[in-house]
């Protein structure tokens, strides 16, 4: 069962990337026609209505909702990614070429990766550092690896939103265990009202109203789906697999704009393409199995229960009213609080919630 859960989190985490790739050649076309606060702030006005669509069509999921002890963390996340990222991403592309932009945002996959390794205890073993040296070198490459014509301002301000993400990145994973459609669309709300109102505040062009509906669209597929589906591969994976995984993202963008956008091909594409897919094959081929510890642990979080007891994890007591209305002989999900007793065993595993334990080198 926990195979199955990875596997996804790994096409949660793909799909994500697509559609956030897609985006940034798609946006480029608009930048012309409105501010960049404006623009940040209509996309994240898309990602807010597309995440209110799904819930609406979803209906209400046994998810463990966001709690009061959570909002520290939420608004750090949303201030930090939605906020602050982007207004140094304007200010930094302001003062870069493109070239250069695009070679100094790998840097988000770099901060992701060493705060999820050094700081959040997570585990990456040498198929899965290997795996992410092939998959930034792709990034590299296709951002021609070049720093030319880079100012000090220009690359500080690209510094301070990608190690912006970076953090974003691990303290979404650590909130992960809660409703990741709710984190999502408080995070798009939280970053749309405040640069939308700042825009009409400071008079700051907006598009004409088929630019409005299109970076609505525009946000709702790369920016809101794409944020809750990299909620999901964060949940299943660990922030230091996710950001291999969202690393192939410049690659998809290059992608479409040469299908879609029609943009000429270079053979720099396809060699990134090579790196970027080994990368991916070797993350995705990769097993850590040995003898671990799980210490006591207690939190609430979606999980799944099966009478054959599949699931060596989620053994645990019941109240009456955690099990109201769900099918004794037959697995069911659902969420509540609930204690994890130590165990000791050995299986694949990733560094999830919980999976976080000391490895011997």
């Amino acid at each position: 069962m926990a195979l199955k859960e990875h596997r996804r989190g790994e096409l949660a985490g793909l799909a994500a990337a697509v559609l956030f790739g897609c985006s940034a050649p798609l946006i480029s076309t608009f930048t012309a026609q409105g501010s960049a606060l404006s623009i940040a702030g209509l996309l994240y006005g898309g990602a807010t209505l597309a995440l209110w669509s799904v819930r609406g069509l979803r209906g209400i999921r046994d998810e463990a909702p966001v709690e009061r002890r959570d909002w520290p963390a939420l608004a750090t996340l949303t201030l930090l990614g939605g906020v602050i990222g982007p207004l140094a991403l304007v200010g930094a592309l302001a003062r870069l070429s493109a070239v250069s932009s695009s070679l100094l945002l790998n840097l988000e996959a770099v901060f992701t990766l060493a705060i999820a390794v050094l700081l959040g205890r997570e585990h990456l073993g040498r198929r899965g550092l290997l795996a992410a040296l092939c998959t930034i070198a792709g990034a590299v490459l296709l951002s021609e690896g070049s720093l030319q014509g880079a100012s000090g301002l220009g690359s500080a301000l690209m510094a301070v939103a990608t190690l912006a993400w970076g953090i974003d990145n691990n303290l979404s994973q650590r909130l992960s265990l809660r409703d990741p459609l709710q984190i999502a669309s408080l995070k798009a709300v939280g970053a749309s009202l405040p640069m939308l109102t700042l825009a009409l505040v400071l008079g700051q062009p907006f598009p004409p109203l088929p630019g409005i509906l299109a970076l609505l669209a525009i946000g709702a597929l790369g920016y809101g789906l794409s944020i809750w589906l990299d909620l999901l591969a964060l949940r299943n994976l660990g922030a230091a697999r996710e950001a291999v995984l969202f690393a192939t993202a410049p690659f998809v963008g290059a992608l479409f704009a040469v299908l879609v956008l029609r943009d000429a091909a270079s053979p720099r594409l396809w060699a990134a393409a090579a790196l970027m897919a080994a990368g991916v094959a070797l993350l995705l081929r990769e097993q850590h199995s040995h003898w671990h510890h799980h210490g006591p642990q207690q939190h609430a979080h979606r999980h799944r229960h099966d009478p054959q007891g599949s699931d060596p994890h989620h053994v645990h007591h019941h109240r009456p009213e955690d099990v109201e209305g769900t099918p004794e002989d037959q697995p069911f999900w659902h969420a509540h609080d609930h204690r994890h007793e130590p165990l000791e065993h050995a299986h694949p595993h990733v560094s999830d919630a919980h999976h976080r334990h000391p490895h011997r080198h």
